[in-house]
């Protein structure tokens, strides 16, 4: 689990020192909870990690690759998108059912000045280790753009 994390750190490391407005760290509120990257590899295309936690219950890690369906609404100094894409999950749980799956997620963010992203997002996931069942998890959350 070390490693994992000191591979993820080194990635995002990375590319903090490559990006321009592209990297967004944030908090997302919801069930999980936790803290939330964003990198913007083109105005279609992005990628997102969770790390997050259920308090006394479970630790989460999910990741997506997004794609901007639609522009919705343009407001003052930022713009509306439509966006859904597919991912992965992983959760360790304190109960010792620790599960693997596969998910996506959907929602609608507001970017303002190209440098605050605010967000509302629904996360169908399906678990395929060890078991399969059904999830759906979502929140609200915040990310500043370096």
């Amino acid at each position: 689990m070390k490693r994992f994390f000191l591979i993820t750190l080194m990635l995002l490391s990375t590319a903090l020192l490559q990006s321009q407005n592209k990297l967004g760290l944030g908090v997302y509120l919801g069930a999980p909870t936790g803290v939330t990257g964003k990198y913007l590899l083109s105005k279609t295309n992005s990628v997102d990690l969770l790390f997050a936690w259920r308090f006394n219950d479970a630790f989460f890690v999910q990741g997506h690759y997004n794609f901007n369906i639609s522009e919705l609404e343009r407001y003052k100094n930022g713009v509306f998108n439509f966006y859904a894409g597919p991912g992965l999950f992983f959760r360790a749980s304190s109960k010792k059912d620790d599960s693997f799956g596969v998910g996506g997620n959907f929602g609608i963010n507001y970017f303002l000045k190209e440098k605050y992203e605010f967000f509302f997002e629904l996360s169908p996931k399906v678990g395929l280790v060890p078991g399969t069942d059904f999830d759906l998890t979502g929140g609200i959350g915040f990310r500043f753009y370096f």
